[in-house]
């Protein structure tokens, strides 16, 4: 019975052993350098617009992005933290104010590249 259970216990660390070989083979994936071909298969269909649009502006925030899809700010804020969360975009949050006594807050730019 030990016998058994000996052997039960290696099969299992054997697996999580694997699975921590897979995870490392993503991880060490992700920190590669990607490829235009790469970047487009990692980006979904329905997110390559506002990818795009973002690409074009250089650098905008979501009421920006929106403007040019003619999508919903909602549904762009959606999109862009999706394309910020797998990697494809760099973001910063900016100072809002209308005047120099007058500040608003805060917003957050979008941008392709790296962070400052």
């Amino acid at each position: 019975m030990e016998e058994k259970y000996l052997k039960k216990m290696v099969d299992l660390l054997e697996q999580m052993n694997n699975r921590l070989k897979s995870i490392e083979a993503k991880l060490s994936l992700e920190t590669a350098p990607m490829s235009s071909l790469d970047l487009l298969t990692k980006i979904p269909k329905s997110h390559l617009q506002t990818y795009f649009t973002v690409q074009e502006l250089e650098e905008a925030t979501c009421s920006e992005v929106a403007e040019v899809t003619g999508r919903s700010h909602n549904l762009e804020s959606r999109y862009l933290r999706r394309l910020k969360d797998i990697g494809v975009l760099q973001s910063k949050r900016i100072p809002v104010s209308n005047s120099e006594e007058e500040w608003k807050g805060t917003e957050v730019k979008y941008f392709l590249g790296e962070s400052d």
